[in-house]
């Protein structure tokens, strides 16, 4: 028996006696304005196996009854205002294949018990008030293709066993509090295609086994404690499209081999301790749309390679130690509408082929060696609203 009443415009609170339905097999009243606590006499459905109550209104706590219902397989409770801990009991929910609990106000720590759910295939926590560690049992989770706990007050370091999960595809740990170092194991993982451990404190060097991730679209280790080198193997990531790494502590060279990585299309390893020269290889990646190594120690001169980079939309290179001129090339660039060169060592005059850049709005030349005076051509970008050139005294973009 089915009870659809979802994404209607119903308010007030949701009768007891909805608990005594016993041949109710699915419930949702998702997408509405209910608000009030979650009955436990819901407990009561045995013969349930669709529980859908998210985005209303709804507060409290959950309901440990709810760990009653043996047949259920989807509990889904997202986007509420719900408050408390997560019931330990829910960790008997045996044929549950997904649960969804993200979006409330839920405190406290993850019941290990969780890690008993053997059929679970997508588990939403995040953005909660979550504290803790995050159970080592989730390793025994076979069937799990989705682990979302982002935005929560995690600690402590993430499990090696996690490195278990054959099925996992999309691994999101990222806006917690989670230290130590990035297991080695995390590159098992071999159907991942979203991992996100930004905004963390993860410490120590990026594994070279995430090389392996031959799947992987998305990776993303920004704002963390990060250090030690780039590994090269991350240039065998042939599916990569979004690669960031900004604002750690990374050293030594950009590796010649990320330009192997021909269907990335944003690239970010800014504000770090990069040094060496930018790989000419670069020029390769051909969807490259946006580009940022800022602050960090390059130097040498910019690659006229960086010319063919044809849908690049940002190009940001200010705050290094860059010398040289500029390239003409960059003139072909025909979508840019940010090119960033401030604060570094760059010489010679400034190409007139910067002038068909007829898409740029910012244009920051500042702080380098370069002549002074407007350049005639400037009045042919019509949509520039920011423009620097000459001695700015130091930028604030490279924390000044």
């Amino acid at each position: 028996t089915y009870l659809d009443v979802s994404v209607n415009e119903l308010d007030g609170s949701i009768p007891s006696q909805l608990g005594n339905l016993s041949n109710l097999t699915w419930l949702s009243l998702n997408d509405n304005g209910l608000s009030g606590s979650i009955p436990s006499q819901l407990g009561n459905l045995s013969n349930l196996t669709q529980l859908h109550l998210w985005d209303n209104e709804l507060s409290g706590s959950i309901p440990s009854q709810l760990g009653n219902l043996s047949n259920l397989t989807r509990l889904h409770l997202g986007g509420n205002e719900l408050s408390g801990s997560i019931p330990s009991q829910l960790g008997n929910l045996s044929n549950l294949n997904e649960l969804g609990l993200g979006g409330n106000r839920l405190s406290g720590s993850i019941p290990t018990q969780l890690g008993n759910l053997s059929n679970l295939n997508r588990l939403w926590l995040g953005r909660n008030e979550l504290s803790g560690s995050i159970p080592s049992s989730f390793g025994n989770l076979a069937s799990l293709s989705t682990i979302n706990l982002k935005e929560n007050e995690l600690s402590g370091s993430i499990p090696s066993s996690l490195g278990n999960l054959s099925n996992l595809t999309i691994l999101r740990l990222h806006n917690n509090e989670l230290s130590g170092s990035i297991p080695s194991s995390l590159g098992n993982l071999s159907n991942l295609h979203w991992l996100r451990l930004y905004d963390n404190e993860l410490s120590g060097s990026i594994p070279t086994q995430l090389g392996n991730l031959s799947k992987l679209t998305d990776l993303r280790l920004h704002d963390n404690e990060l250090s030690g080198n780039i590994p090269s193997q991350l240039g065998s990531l042939s599916n990569l499209t979004h690669f960031d790494l900004n604002n750690n502590w990374l050293n030594g060279s950009i590796p010649t081999q990320l330009g192997s990585l021909s269907n990335l299309t944003h690239l970010d390893i800014s504000v770090n301790e990069l040094d060496g020269s930018i790989p000419t290889q670069l020029g390769s990646l051909s969807n490259l749309t946006h580009l940022d190594v800022s602050v960090n120690w390059l130097d040498g001169s910019i690659p006229s390679q960086l010319g063919s980079l044809s849908n690049l939309t940002s190009m940001q290179l200010n705050c290094n130690l860059l010398s040289g001129s500029i390239p003409t090339e960059l003139g072909n660039l025909s979508k840019l509408t940010r090119l960033s060169l401030a604060n570094n060592g760059l010489s010679g005059s400034v190409p007139s082929s910067l002038g068909n850049l007829s898409n740029l709005e910012i244009l920051a030349l500042g702080d380098n060696e370069l002549p002074y005076g407007i350049p005639s051509w400037l009045s042919r970008l019509t949509k520039l609203r920011g423009f620097s050139l000459g001695d700015l005294g130091g930028s604030p973009d490279c924390g000044d």
